[in-house]
């Protein structure tokens, strides 16, 4: 416990695709165990953006991918079954060690490539990418425990005071947006965590 980071993630939002790629390389360069903390997003949570919020997290968004070097722009909007079919696979993918690559492939695929995951031709290839077995991935999307797991990470997200993601947490503390990483860092360097040798 004492050494574990918590990573709440959302699908459907940019900042989580853009702390992606940072987020699930933390492991490598620090002593931790970081938890993965599916939860819906906030549209399906009944708190809706105003629409002048949403163009703003696009066009900064937009922005964000350009500094980090990651595609963006060709979005599908996985909201309701796309979201459900995401959450119920990386909690499986969880289960069997692959949720950062099944993560980082589909948040890419949704947020650069148009990726229409509520079809299971487009979300195969994207779990077989991510070294994931296509008839486990089926049964995980029908799996009514999965569910009940990513419902439990976003109660737990609300019980910490908190909504939006990617937020983490260590020893109590939260760090909310992908703009909060090296802040995570620091505390994770000043707690004796980072690994000699380290990328």
């Amino acid at each position: 416990m004492d050494r574990e980071v918590e990573l709440f993630f959302s699908f459907r939002s940019p900042y989580s695709y853009l702390a992606g790629p940072r987020a699930f390389a933390l492991p490598e360069r620090y002593d931790i165990t970081l938890v993965w903390r599916g939860i819906r997003p906030m549209a399906m949570r009944g708190q809706p953006l105003p629409l002048a919020k949403q163009l703003y997290i696009m066009r900064d968004a937009t922005r964000e991918a350009r500094r980090l070097g990651l595609p963006f722009g060709n979005i599908f909007d996985p909201l309701g079954e796309g979201v459900w079919r995401c959450l119920t696979i990386a909690e499986h993918a969880a289960e069997v060690g692959r949720v950062g690559p099944f993560v980082l492939r589909a948040t890419r695929a949704i947020w650069s490539e148009g990726a229409r995951v509520i079809h299971d031709d487009v979300l195969r290839p994207l779990c077989e990418e991510a070294g994931l077995g296509w008839d486990a991935c089926a049964l995980a999307m029908a799996n009514a425990l999965y569910r009940k797991r990513v419902e439990a990470s976003t109660a737990r997200l609300e019980a910490l005071g908190h909504w939006g993601v990617p937020t983490f947490v260590f020893r109590g503390e939260l760090y909310w947006g992908q703009d909060r990483i090296e802040d995570l860092e620091y505390d994770l360097r000043e707690a004796g965590l980072e690994r000699r040798n380290a990328p």
